[in-house]
């Protein structure tokens, strides 16, 4: 199970069908704040988060600790983030398989 954090329908629909066609389980939202509610996300092996889906965003330690762990956020340019375990930033637009190698070496991994 990936949850999916992404407030452009496009986009979630995309990332829905590249993942769901890997074989992977999704959790679908356009809100953080109804992503963290989701009975699902205790069971997500990570969560993909599009940045435009944070109003006011500010990157700061603890933002996503309501999330699945590990998170993959999706930048539309690369800022600075304080260094936060469990994160991968990944640049848009996605080239390639970026996305898709990130959450299958992610669900590889063992699990704390």
């Amino acid at each position: 199970m990936v949850l999916i954090v992404a407030s452009d329908r496009g986009l979630r629909q995309s990332l829905e069908f590249a993942l769901e066609a890997e074989g992977f389980a999704v959790d679908s939202h356009a809100l953080v704040s109804t992503a963290v509610e989701s009975p699902l996300a205790a069971v997500a092996i990570c969560s993909v988060v599009d940045e435009d889906s944070l109003r006011d965003w500010t990157p700061k330690p603890g933002i996503f600790d309501r999330l699945a762990k590990p998170v993959i956020l999706l930048v539309d340019r690369f800022l600075p983030i304080p260094e936060q375990t469990g994160m991968t930033v990944l640049v848009k637009p996605l080239l390639g398989n970026a996305l898709i190698e990130s959450v299958h070496a992610l669900a590889a991994a063992p699990q704390n």
